[in-house]
């Protein structure tokens, strides 16, 4: 009899499905580990009125799950998908891309374990360990992405972009079992906050600017021009992009390592150059697209791509408006000594990870995972309501978040933000996984 789900598998070949995999399992941890975790901590966080009321290794161990689990694994599974398209080349050794899947979910969740249980034996070493893991699949995707574009004939404008980000993926795989030992393994109290405060920033900006922000400048030049009919930006500012937001993620990191390890502010003051680079990049790009003019296109994923770039903007003035918020108005109206505002910055990461790197995810799976299924992107949904709960959420979370600075009522209202990009993200979610399996039973019913 004629087996249709094996011609199935002949006729759609492992690196034609490989984003599957990736895909479904970076919504099942979002849904678990990631952002569901994360909505309970928020919840806890408000009815504890304060950021310090729920264990920090709670925090560590979600942020990890949602950079490497949740972003990570969909950058992973895009590129292994779509990189081949954009060079017109077949995958480099598919097989061994899959590998780096059960690796990358072992290395997380061990990591998840060894955090809750900290101070534990055996954490640390399941700790390291489950770091040495994902430092293997993060070696092996590089040695797949990079061999696959070097067999290229032609080079395109995003592979600088591409080559950059998996860089900073190299090295935030390599300081993952350092940073880990040097959070949960401080000996006091003093020291944990030393090592937070000195290098938990400058960890997070290699997996959200140097990671993500850098890889999503590079697809978008390569996307918006060629799917979306806008305008290529020109060679000088793609030049400037690639050195200038490298050069400023580079700079940041190394001037508020030396600041906070040294005692010389001036270091902390230099940063702010980086901030304005950040600022520069993130107004100036959906300007050379020409993003928001109108257009005839009609396309679900449009309005999501708007949004990111606009709160990108959100997040860069936030960023650089930050050394004025924290000396102008956070200390003078609070009274504190300490010039660093917890609220104020997570918002600031929150507008970047959420409201850009976030919202481009769905608004470009909400493109790309029909054309990789097949299925007919009239019948898909309008994603109106993800959409705007997922805005809603965003902006709900950002504003309250700085308002607990001088309002501990605030509290009470930060706890549903969370919540409101969940239910975003579970719609966005269904979708996705519905036009895989659409897809999916199309190929086997025309075989």
């Amino acid at each position: 009899m004629y087996n249709s789900k094996l011609s199935g598998n002949v006729k759609t070949p492992l690196s034609g499905r490989i984003y599957r995999f990736f895909f479904v399992t970076a919504l099942t941890i979002i849904f678990t580990l990631g952002c569901m975790w994360g909505a309970i901590n928020l919840l806890l966080i408000g009815l504890e009125k304060s950021f310090h009321g729920i264990d920090y290794s709670w925090v560590l161990a979600h942020g990890h799950a949602m950079v490497f689990g949740f972003v990570g694994l969909f950058i992973m599974g895009f590129s292994f998908q779509a990189i081949p398209r954009f060079t017109q080349m077949s995958l480099w050794k598919p097989r061994l891309a899959v590998a780096t899947l059960p690796l990358m979910i072992a290395g997380i969740l061990l990591q998840t374990v060894a955090h809750v249980m900290a101070t534990q034996p055996p954490y640390l070493f399941l700790g390291v360990f489950a770091g040495g893991l994902q430092l293997i699949a993060v070696l092996i995707y590089a040695t797949v992405i990079i061999r696959t574009l070097r067999s290229a004939p032609v080079k395109t404008t995003s592979d600088g972009f591409v080559y950059s980000a998996i860089g900073w993926f190299l090295l935030a795989a390599i300081l993952n079992p350092i940073i880990f030992v040097l959070f949960e393994g401080a000996a006091t109290p003093e020291e944990f906050l030393y090592n937070v405060s000195a290098f938990n920033i400058p960890y997070r900006d290699i997996q959200t600017l140097g990671i993500a922000v850098v890889m999503i400048l590079g697809i978008s030049l390569h996307i918006l021009p060629h799917a979306f009919g806008f305008r290529e930006p020109s060679l000088r500012w793609i030049k400037f992009l690639l050195w200038g937001v490298n050069g400023a993620v580079l700079f940041g990191i190394i001037a508020f390592t030396a600041g906070m390890t040294t005692g010389v502010h001036w270091w902390h003051a230099a940063n702010g150059i980086s901030y304005i680079i950040l600022l520069v990049a993130a107004i100036g790009t959906p300007l050379q697209f020409g993003l928001f003019k109108r257009t005839s296109i009609k396309d679900r994923s449009l309005k999501f791509i708007r949004a990111a770039y606009i709160w990108f903007i959100v997040a860069a003035l936030l960023l650089t408006f930050g050394p004025y918020y924290m000396f102008g108005i956070y200390l003078p109206l609070t009274g504190g000594e300490n010039p660093f505002s917890h609220a104020y910055f997570g918002a600031y990461r929150h507008a970047l990870t959420v409201g850009f790197i976030m919202m481009m995810i769905v608004g470009i799976s909400a493109k790309v995972v029909p054309i990789f299924s097949g299925t007919d992107m009239r019948k898909t949904s309008s994603l109106w309501t993800v959409f705007i709960l997922l805005n809603l959420g965003n902006a709900w979370r950002i504003t309250s978040q700085i308002t607990t600075d001088f309002y501990s009522q605030a509290f009470w209202v930060i706890g549903v933000s969370g919540f409101i990009e969940l239910t975003a993200l579970g719609l966005w979610g269904y979708e996705l996984v519905k036009n895989i399996r659409d897809g999916k039973r199309l190929r086997e019913a025309n075989l």
